[in-house]
């Protein structure tokens, strides 16, 4: 744990954000925006969720506090479009068991209304079958060209083919080219988003968004506080002030529930005054 305390540590508006990135979620925030000092911290627990909900909230905390410094706070999980507002960050200060995840691609399932499938899986599975079938074809073409003897290479790689082809036709005839599209394109947007949000502090080191969104092998990869320092510049652990005063409020809320926003003014030092999150009926009737 870090013991030292800044001054800009004591004295930081401090806003609480737990449960599935969302619009709602964002219009809690929105709604509790007041800003008391020049920067402010985001306590953000999530399993993620909205991409471009992810960038509203990241832009308008960049907005309020345009020339102060945006702390992001990870106590616990911190996973996909979490990692996306964090990526808007001045400094990341992460606890022992805090997380971030991989810069994910959460689509609804066919014929699911709540259920969702990871882009991750699906584009690791396109990697594995093209990785099989590749290495079919060496080995028949080695087979034919050697075994025979008689056969050359030309013919034994046409003879390759064929049987690689009636072998993987049918599993590749499976993959859906429009949901490779959507895919593609949520890709794509995680790609604009986190080039967007990295111009305010540049805490992304070089190449770190690429391998945000497509290095890692699955949605819920650990990435912790050491694996963070190898993706962004700024990266701590919390100082002893930031453990208690951010420790005592675990539990409130879970990441992957309704999201429940919160904010703790700091005026002078310590001193606070916290206001209550938005209802989901104010938010409805907002709307």
């Amino acid at each position: 744990m870090d013991t030292s305390v800044t001054e800009e540590a004591r004295s930081m508006d401090l806003y609480f954000y737990r449960g599935e990135i969302s619009r709602y979620g964002y219009s809690q925030l929105c709604c509790l925006l007041d800003p008391k000092d020049e920067n402010c911290g985001l306590v953000l627990s999530t399993y993620g969720g909205d991409p471009d909900a992810a960038f509203r909230i990241a832009r308008a905390l960049r907005h309020h506090y345009p020339k102060g410094k945006l702390t992001v706070f990870i106590p616990d999980f911190c996973k996909s479009a979490g990692t996306l507002v964090a990526v808007g960050a001045s400094e990341l200060v992460v606890f022992d068991e805090g997380e971030l995840g991989p810069l994910d691609v959460q689509l609804s399932k066919q014929d699911e209304l709540i259920e969702r499938s990871s882009g991750l899986d699906i584009m690791q599975g396109l990697n594995v079958l093209r990785e099989e079938t590749l290495e079919a074809f060496k080995r028949y073409m080695l087979d034919i060209t050697f075994g025979s003897g008689q056969i050359s290479v030309k013919t034994a790689a046409d003879m390759a083919t064929k049987l690689v082809t009636a072998l993987y036709a049918p599993i590749y005839g499976q993959i859906d080219p429009i949901r490779l599209g959507q895919i593609q394109r949520a890709i794509s947007i995680a790609d604009h988003y986190g080039e967007k949000l990295n111009e305010y502090a540049k805490n992304l080191k070089d190449g770190a968004l690429r391998k945000l969104i497509l290095s890692y092998p699955s949605h819920g990869f650990v990435i912790d506080r050491k694996e963070a320092r190898e993706l962004f510049e700024n990266v701590r652990a919390p100082s002893e002030l930031e453990f208690a005063q951010i420790n005592e409020t675990k539990g409130i809320g879970l990441p992957y529930a309704e999201p429940s926003v919160s904010i703790i003014n700091n005026q002078q030092g310590l001193d606070r005054h916290e206001k209550k999150p938005v209802t989901k009926r104010q938010h409805e009737k907002k709307h």
